[in-house]
C-alpha cells in the first residue's frame, strides 16, 4: 500500500508507548509520520521512540495525562510546531473488572476519564488542527467487547461501547470536511494490557493460548495487524468509510455460542 500520503505529516498517538499505540507509531514512522506519542508512561515512550529512531524515523514524546484538559492544550500546542497535524490515533485505554455489585466508583470513573473522556478532550483540541490543515482522520480504539460482552467487564464494556457512539456522532459531523472518523474493535491483541488480563485467569502463555483457540482463526492478533488497519483508515483508500467501527478480532464476534 502506498503510503506516501503521511509522510511529512504529524500523526499523534495516545498510548503510543505501548501495545496497539506503540505499533500504530511505529508503522506511521516507518511510512515517514512525525510521529507524537502522547502517554503518561515516560519510560516506555522514551524507548518507543528510541526504536522508531533507530530505524530512521522520525517522533516526538510528549508525556500528557490525556484526562487533563491543559495537558491536553500543551500537547497541541506542541505537536503543532511539529508540521501539519492531520492524524489521530486516539489509543489509550484501561482494562478493569467489576460488575455492578463489585465496580466501585472509582474504578468506573477512572475507566470513563482514560477510555472515553480522554478521547473527547484530545480530538476537540486536535480536530481543529486536522481542520486547519485541509483535512485527515481520526481512528479510535474501541474493542469487540463495545459490541459484544463477556462476564465482569461492566465499566470497560460500557467505556468501549461509547467510544463507538462517540465515532459515528464525529464522523457524520465533520465528514463533509474532509476529515473522516472511524474505530477498530480489536478482538484479543497480544499486548501488555492482555497480559495482565490472563495473568487474572492463570499461567499466562496457556490463558492466551486458550484464548486463541477460541478464535476462528485459531490464535490472538498482534499489536502490528491493528496498527495497519488503523495505517488503512487513515489513507485515502479508506474515504469513503465513515463513523464506522470496524472488527478485527479474528472471527470471535461471528460466533455464536
Amino acid at each position: 500500500m502506498d503510503r506516501s500520503w503521511i509522510k511529512g505529516k504529524v500523526a499523534i498517538v495516545t498510548g503510543g508507548a505501548s501495545g496497539i499505540g506503540q505499533a500504530i507509531a511505529i508503522e506511521a514512522a516507518n511510512a515517514g509520520a512525525i510521529v507524537v506519542i502522547a502517554d503518561i508512561n515516560e519510560v516506555a515512550g522514551q524507548e518507543t521512540i528510541a526504536r522508531i529512531e533507530q530505524t530512521g524515523g522520525q517522533g516526538y514524546f510528549i508525556r500528557t495525562d490525556i484526562t487533563q484538559t491543559k495537558a491536553v492544550q500543551t500537547l497541541k500546542v506542541a505537536a503543532s510546531q511539529l508540521g501539519p497535524i492531520q492524524y489521530l490515533a486516539n489509543s489509550a485505554g484501561l482494562q478493569t473488572y467489576g460488575t455492578i455489585d463489585t465496580t466501585s466508583e472509582e474504578i468506573w470513573d477512572k475507566t470513563m476519564d482514560v477510555n472515553l473522556k480522554s478521547m473527547f478532550l484530545v480530538s476537540a483540541q486536535i480536530l481543529p488542527e486536522i481542520r486547519k490543515n485541509g483535512g485527515g482522520s481520526i481512528v479510535n480504539i474501541s474493542s469487540i467487547q463495545g459490541l459484544r460482552c463477556q462476564k465482569n467487564v461492566l465499566a470497560y464494556a460500557t467505556s468501549k461501547g461509547a467510544v463507538i457512539a462517540m465515532t459515528r456522532s464525529m464522523g457524520l459531523d465533520y465528514a463533509a470536511e474532509g476529515i473522516y472518523v472511524n474505530c477498530i474493535c480489536p478482538g484479543s491483541i497480544d499486548t501488555p494490557l492482555l497480559r495482565y488480563g490472563a495473568s487474572q485467569h492463570g499461567p499466562v502463555e496457556q490463558v492466551l493460548q486458550d484464548w486463541g483457540n477460541h478464535h476462528p482463526i485459531g490464535r490472538i492478533g498482534s499489536a502490528t495487524e491493528i496498527a495497519q488497519t488503523a495505517m488503512f483508515l487513515w489513507s485515502p483508500n479508506s474515504n469513503f468509510i465513515v463513523g464506522q467501527a470496524i472488527v478485527a478480532d479474528g472471527g470471535l464476534g461471528s460466533i455464536i455460542l
